[in-house]
């Protein structure tokens, strides 16, 4: 889709705004660049690109910042072709001075690494530890309290029980409940409480809508319960480096950052977004998340391996200009230093 040249321009412009934080034009362009070319054509290749969704133009400049389909090629393309190398060896040293303490609680190991993440990049850092990400639904009861009154129960494979009262009216019919029972674990049981959230919203609804009406959300339920499992097993670390990407003097940009702190530390919402199909190094970008909280801002996370206990995860949370190349690098050192870490406590 891109020309070679196109393609360089691109990765300019995005280093430059990653660096500067300023819109570039084609006379900086030209002054950073060997292109043997005019002003005029590095302006109409600029043109060009922006109308391939890859940059936007600025009002208060003539020049051109990324767009999220940018940052996006960019990103990819580092993945692609592999980083630089050469600068690793100290990150890692240093990385591993922080992860290899001596720990009481693999929870302190996974703890001291969101801590160490966001003072590495003055990022907001989070992390989960293994059990907590394949922790499983093992059964889910409903049990009548008093008239009119239940209790829901979910239990996990981890040893986990967690319960929430609700009401119903005191003629709801029984055989109702019992049915819905049954299709909740014959379709719940074994999955991970990810899978569990997904399908309550996706597949759950259709099958129980004959059953109960909009008086029993039993979704707010689960999502309500899944949130109390989680509390305080998603670790954060630099929350505050979230005030740094917003204008206080804005009230909306202040109601955004409240809601973003209630995001980060509400597990059951968090969860989705960290959770992803890669073995690896995950990075989502802006509106890619479909959260309109996040979207000028990215989410790179990494899993990590605790060997027989299972994959944990950690996460980091920043602008969208931020230096992909060196972030993604600390992740994956990261990881591996987690990894061989958790193993090490595991086995001894």
């Amino acid at each position: 889709m891109l020309t070679e040249r196109q393609l360089m321009i691109l990765n300019q412009i995005i280093k430059h705004y990653i660096e500067y934080g300023e819109p570039m034009g084609s006379k900086t362009l030209l002054s950073e660049t060997n292109l043997s070319v005019s002003p005029a054509t590095i302006r109409n290749e600029m043109m060009r690109i922006e109308e391939l969704g890859f940059l936007k133009k600025t009002h208060a400049s003539s020049g051109r910042i990324p767009s999220i389909l940018g940052y996006r090629h960019y990103v990819d393309y580092l993945l692609q072709q592999g980083l630089d190398n050469s600068s690793e060896e100290k990150m890692r040293k240093k990385i591993q001075r922080s992860i290899h303490s001596p720990y009481q609680e693999a929870q302190e190991m996974i703890e001291k690494s969101a801590r160490m993440l966001s003072y590495l990049t003055n990022y907001t850092a989070l992390s989960i530890g293994p059990e907590k990400i394949n922790s499983k639904l093992t059964g889910f009861r409903l049990v009548p309290v008093t008239s009119g009154q239940y209790m829901a129960i979910l239990v996990t494979d981890k040893g986990y029980i967690e319960s929430k009262m609700f009401s119903l009216g005191r003629n709801f019919d029984s055989s109702k409940l019992e049915k819905i029972v049954t299709i909740f674990n014959d379709e719940l049981t074994g999955l991970a409480l990810s899978e569990v959230y997904k399908k309550l919203q996706t597949d759950i609804p259709a099958l129980i809508t004959k059953y109960v009406d909009y008086e029993l959300d039993l979704f707010a339920i689960f999502k309500d319960i899944i949130s109390k499992m989680d509390n305080d097993r998603v670790y954060v670390g630099g929350e505050m480096n979230l005030l740094n990407y917003f204008d206080f003097d804005q009230l909306q940009d202040r109601e955004k950052v409240k809601s973003l702190y209630s995001l980060i530390h509400e597990s059951s919402e968090l969860r989705p977004l960290l959770l992803t199909d890669s073995n690896r190094i995950s990075v989502r970008i802006g509106t890619e998340m479909n959260n309109e909280l996040l979207d000028n801002l990215s989410l790179i996370t990494a899993t990590y391996s605790a060997g027989k206990r299972g994959t944990g995860m950690i996460a980091l949370l920043g602008p969208t200009n931020m230096p992909y190349d060196e972030i993604i690098r600390i992740m994956r050192v990261t990881s591996d230093e987690l990894s061989d870490s958790m193993q090490q406590f595991y086995e001894e």
